[in-house]
């Protein structure tokens, strides 16, 4: 059993890392693979626009209990990192434990690609009756103690990835008031709550949220404390710890996985039928080993999708020096301490709206890490660009990967991030 007390604190010091995508000689090259499920499969893909922004979240019910010291439990099940992101942010704001649902016979990456239809996951999705497997571990000790329980997964072909129903069926929920949660880069939360409801048969189940994957601890502590659990389960946020910030621009130039265009498969990776830009990946990556808040630098007057009117714009705000205004500002960006800085190479340049977003916040006294995806210009010299753009920083050793080699790059990315020096 991995049951352990939740205490997963911001990895202040440790920086977050993001890589991004550029074409070499042209422009915008952004998105990175990352593995399925939590998603799906991730498969390797051309360079394309980012996601559009995530569908505003759904309004959770009033849960709130009669206890006054009602313990809480977050159970999850998580395949390549997302769901046991945000379990560890839930855990956090209400003091509970952490009950990781584990299979006996793990999913391996080839196990986890949805577009091979000869994949463990593929087989069982067209055959439930192989979605019985064993657990290490369903008992969670003190388990009639919980008053509230938390329980997350990714969401598979529309429903809670299987290895949940297997924990589901294993327990009593009587007299518990249950959450569900899930993770999904487009997926909505659909029916696999109510579907969890009706197999446990006991519980009084909540509506439940879906969050989007990478998504900033301060949302899902939003979400958590407009619940109205018991206050005993609320807890305060942490104060005087260093806060790390993971900003990043990415333009996949499709968000449809299915007949990409060579360019399009550049700029892009696909998981669990959703597309990413591979910059996106990669700050999605850094921000779940460091913990960090994560924003997305997006552009008020959005890019085409199309490669060559893409290119030719990037070329014309280049040639221009054009300063292309940022749609949203960071919330409170003086309050953090660390700033990882993600981007893809164009024209062997940052994109011009990072110029727009380091002309517009003052990095005096922060520590400054970039990331970027190219397409065979490396950096292209842009980390010392940014020094030069905000002398008051302290700059460290970035990391850039290029679209080809980002589809395997998540060790590669937490290596670096985990041996960062701040």
């Amino acid at each position: 059993m991995r049951q352990k007390k939740s205490r997963f604190a911001l990895l202040a010091a440790a920086i977050s890392l993001f890589l991004l995508v550029g074409c070499a000689d042209t422009p915008p090259n952004s998105g990175t693979p990352a593995p399925v499920p939590d998603g799906a499969q991730v498969e390797a893909q051309p360079d394309t626009p980012d996601d559009a922004p995530s569908a505003p979240e759904e309004p959770a019910e009033d849960v709130s209990g009669n206890a006054e010291e009602g313990k809480t439990l977050v159970v999850y099940y998580s395949a390549t990192g997302s769901t046991e992101a945000v379990a560890g942010y839930i855990a956090n704001a209400t003091g509970g434990d952490i009950f990781a649902i584990t299979p006996a016979d793990p999913y391996s990456s080839a196990d986890l690609n949805w577009t091979d239809s000869e994949s463990r996951v593929s087989r069982e999705h067209d055959d439930p009756s192989l979605r019985t497997m064993e657990l290490t571990e369903t008992a969670v000790d003190g388990w009639e103690d919980y008053d509230t329980v938390f329980i997350g997964y990714p969401i598979w072909w529309g429903i809670a990835a299987w290895p949940v129903d297997n924990f589901i069926n294993a327990n009593d929920f009587t007299g518990k008031t249950v959450i569900p949660f899930c993770t999904s880069s487009s997926s909505g939360l659909g029916e696999s709550g109510k579907l969890l409801a009706e197999l446990a048969g006991t519980g009084n189940w909540q509506e439940g949220q879906r969050f989007r994957s990478g998504v900033a601890e301060a949302d899902v502590v939003e979400w958590v404390n407009g619940l109205n659990l018991p206050m005993a389960n609320i807890q305060p946020a942490q104060s005087g710890e260093a806060k790390v910030l993971v900003a990043y621009f990415s333009m996949p130039e499709t968000t449809d996985p299915n007949n990409m265009t060579t360019e399009e498969a550049n700029s892009t990776v696909v998981i669990n039928g959703e597309v990413l830009g591979n910059t996106q990946y990669m700050a999605q990556v850094i921000q779940r080993t460091t913990n960090a808040d994560i924003y997305r630098i997006e552009p008020q007057n959005p890019y085409p999708t199309d490669h060559a009117t893409l290119i030719a714009r990037a070329r014309d705000e280049q040639d221009q020096d054009t300063r292309p205004a940022v749609k949203d500002a960071v919330s409170d960006f003086d309050s953090y301490d660390t700033v990882f800085i993600g981007y893809p190479i164009w024209w062997s340049d940052m994109p011009q709206i990072l110029y727009t977003f380091f002309d517009t916040y003052n990095f005096s006294g922060k520590t400054v890490i970039p990331f970027s995806t190219h397409g065979g210009s490396s950096f292209a010299g842009t980390p010392a660009t940014i020094q030069s753009l905000e002398p008051g920083a302290k700059m460290l050793d970035g990391l850039t990967i290029s679209r080809d080699n980002i589809q395997d790059a998540e060790q590669e990315i937490v290596s670096w991030v985990n041996g960062l020096d701040n």
